[in-house]
Parts: C-alpha cells; sequence; structure tokens
C-alpha cells in the first residue's frame, strides 16, 4: 500500500476489499489473500481485528466507530485517508446494505466501485455483483475476476 499524497488522479492498480463485520469475512479475506494476484489491501473494523492472521492485519486500513458519523457513514478525514491511496477498485463485500462501505466507495471515486445488488446499489457502484453468488465465495472471487485484475 502505497500513500500518494499530491492526490493526483492516477491510480495505483491496488484494490482495497472492505470486508463485512460478519463471520464470512474471515473467509473472504483468506481467499483474496491467497488466489489474488495483484495487490489487495482489506479495510477491517478494529474491533474485530484480533480474528485475524498477522499477514491479513498487516494488508489492512482498520477503522473505529469514531471513523464514522451518527449515521454511519464514513468522515471526511477519513475518506481523505483513504483517498491518498488512490485504489483503482474498491470492492464493497458486504452482503448487506452498508452505509460506510457504500458510501465510502462512492466518495473515493476510485475506477472501478463494486459491491453486491441491492436497492439503490446502482448509486453507489459501477459493477454490481450477482447477490446469488454471496454464499458461493470461490464464484463470487471468480465473478470480481471478470471485471478486474486481481
Amino acid at each position: 500500500m502505497k500513500q500518494n499524497s499530491d492526490h493526483s488522479n492516477e491510480f495505483n492498480g491496488e484494490t482495497l476489499v472492505i470486508l463485512p463485520d460478519n463471520d464470512i469475512a474471515f473467509e473472504m479475506a483468506q481467499l483474496f489473500l491467497h488466489k489474488a494476484q495483484g495487490s489487495v489491501s482489506f479495510l477491517l473494523k478494529d474491533s474485530i481485528s484480533s480474528f485475524y492472521s498477522d499477514e491479513i492485519i498487516k494488508n489492512s486500513i482498520q477503522y473505529t466507530y469514531n471513523d464514522m458519523n451518527s449515521l454511519g457513514l464514513p468522515r471526511d478525514i477519513f475518506i481523505e485517508k483513504i483517498k491518498i491511496y488512490n485504489f483503482e477498485n474498491i470492492i464493497d463485500t458486504n452482503a448487506n446494505f452498508s452505509r460506510f462501505g457504500a458510501f465510502l466507495c462512492l466518495f473515493c471515486n476510485p475506477k472501478v466501485r463494486m459491491g453486491f445488488n441491492y436497492d439503490n446499489s446502482k448509486k453507489y457502484y459501477n459493477v454490481i455483483l450477482d447477490s446469488n453468488y454471496q454464499q458461493d465465495l470461490e464464484g463470487t472471487f471468480k465473478m470480481i475476476q471478470q471485471f478486474i485484475k486481481i
């Protein structure tokens, strides 16, 4: 994860995977870690970081409740922190709508904003994943690979 402090529009070619705060996230993170060819970073809630391997923690950006406002949206200062990385792709792997993940995708304006299909998902994502794949992690990963080099 290289930070780009000049905020230029040059994407770094890297992918940020927003992990949900449920049990499927651990398996999802392992899958991305072991199968992805390109550089992948994870965004995870600090309160559950102890469940992840050191290797995932090393490739993670953690957030706390202080990084979100009372509506569950990411605070401007946190959005700016993520924008500095210039991620080319941001994938929100929350199966159910997450204000934090959806708005972070939208506000960071990466080339690819990817998330699952639910009401209003077109507002937040420019690539929408079929929600049938949510229980099939391998299928989800393969579907993601069809859209981005990962």
